[in-house]
């Protein structure tokens, strides 16, 4: 600690900038022990980083589940997923990850706390600052550990994600149809003739495809074949894959600068 830096002359400057650059850290622009906001900062960032990969993680632990079934984390060989039930093949890597990710988030009060130190340095403020550092910096390199090995393995079933989507039997793409037959008769009757089909299909024993073929002011404009087009939900994707590609080429280049 050297306070005021009066202790070395005129050289204290200096002596800061060669210390900075020794520590390969930028040089304070007004340095005090008292000031932590740049401390409770690199915590927030820390935490936020966090936070993307604990969502993540929920996505893949939510869509292990047997109901959705639709992608798998990496488990190796031999791991047992539940003593009494075998069968189980259980997420611990998303676990980890959402439950690490939690416990950081309960560092950033601490941090912020600790901003509200007192004119001089204060080793309490100190104290709660240290720890959330030494905790969140932990805890994130397993997290981030974590995320790469479930990242890298994750296995998806696009066989499983097609059955979820036509659990509906065509319900889900009840917009493109609304629209198609808006270009005809408007899009509030459109959304009118499409409402009373779906909610027909929902609480009987018909086909949503079938009760828009039999209805006379859809089957007017648009036929059967053209149903069955629109419901196809491969054709309404919108731009998932061009953003797909996108963010993934960014994240190729990225990940080229960090290995530089």
């Amino acid at each position: 600690a050297a306070g005021t830096a009066a202790s070395f002359g005129d050289q204290g400057l200096e002596v800061q900038a060669r210390m900075a650059a020794h520590l390969e850290m930028p040089a304070m622009a007004v340095p005090a022990r008292s000031i932590m906001d740049h401390l409770a900062e690199h915590i927030m960032v820390l935490a936020l980083l966090a936070a993307s990969c604990g969502k993540f993680a929920n996505e893949i632990y939510t869509g292990m589940k047997q109901e959705f079934a639709e992608v798998e984390e990496p488990i190796s060989p031999g791991t047992v997923g539940s003593s009494t039930m075998p069968q189980k093949r259980n997420p611990h890597l998303s676990q980890d990850i959402m439950a690490y990710a939690a416990q950081i988030r309960t560092m950033l009060p601490l941090a912020l706390e600790a901003v509200m130190t007192e004119h001089e340095a204060n080793r309490q403020t100190s104290l709660m600052m240290r720890h959330a550092q030494n905790q969140v910096c932990a805890l994130l390199g397993d997290t981030l550990e974590r995320t790469r090995i479930l990242a890298e393995g994750l296995v998806l079933k696009p066989e499983r994600m097609r059955a979820n989507l036509d659990l509906t039997e065509g319900l889900i793409m009840a917009e493109p149809v609304m629209l198609a037959l808006g270009e005809h008769v408007g899009r509030q009757e459109a959304h009118d003739i499409v409402y009373d089909a779906a909610q027909a299909a929902a609480g009987g024993d018909q086909s949503f495809s079938d009760l828009l073929s039999a209805d006379p002011r859809f089957s007017q404009h648009l036929s059967p074949g053209q149903i069955q087009e629109m419901l196809d939900p491969t054709r309404y994707t919108g731009l998932c894959s061009q953003l797909a590609e996108q963010q993934a080429r960014r994240a190729r280049e990225l990940s080229a600068t960090l290995n530089d």
